[in-house]
């Protein structure tokens, strides 16, 4: 933290000289996540991914409650109700703006998720559990929760083939923006997802 220290005198300086045109966007923290240290973000959405895995692995053997007793525990009160049901489509645009103008402004793919994801937490406890875990069925679900992973290992490959270096970005253009956008909002929806998954495994138990 010394203000004379390497980091303070030479990285954090180049970051903030050229990680805009290196990283490929002008939100430095998310041309840092994203580029920098790529590799170490997808090691984050693994663990966020594993943590779901790990809860429905825990989960698989416990009795399920009734659904009169699900019901009864999480129903709000007509008023909140009401209320969630106006706002969620606020919130769904909210959500978005913040994970496809990560790159320019600040918020991203991980921010963006955590408000769609609570968003789905809302809905659950105001309409039923059982009308958001409707909306995707089976295999589906499973390809949503793993959006974040599963968009990296793409991006990874894509880089590999253009740089020769797994998660490298082209230089700058369309093309990296695009797959900077890409890696934003599959952090976004897989993020949703999972924590939207842990809340629904949990209130069925």
């Amino acid at each position: 933290g010394a203000p004379d220290s390497p980091a303070q005198r030479h990285v954090s300086a180049a970051y903030v000289e050229g990680g805009a045109e290196a990283g490929g966007a002008a939100n430095l923290v998310t041309a840092v996540l994203l580029n920098y240290r790529g590799l170490d973000t997808f090691g984050e959405v693994l663990v966020i991914f594993s943590a779901l895995l790990a809860v429905l692995v825990v989960l698989a053997g416990a009795p399920e409650s009734e659904p009169d007793q699900a019901a009864t525990r999480l129903a709000p009160s007509p008023v909140v109700a009401f209320i969630v049901r106006l706002t969620a489509p606020f919130m769904a645009a909210f959500a978005a703006f913040v994970m496809i103008s990560g790159a320019e402004l600040p918020g991203g793919g991980f921010q963006g998720g955590v408000v769609l994801g609570a968003m789905a937490i809302l809905l659950a406890v105001a309409m039923g559990r059982e009308r958001v875990t409707d909306a995707l069925q089976g295999g589906a679900r499973f390809w949503v929760r793993a959006a974040a992973p599963l968009t990296f290992v793409l991006v990874a490959t894509i880089g590999f083939a253009t740089t020769g270096w797994w998660f490298g970005l082209p230089g700058p253009g369309p093309w990296r923006d695009a797959l900077v956008l890409a890696l934003d909002i599959g952090i976004g929806i897989g993020g949703a997802a999972v924590l939207a998954g842990i809340f629904l495994a949990l209130s069925r138990r």
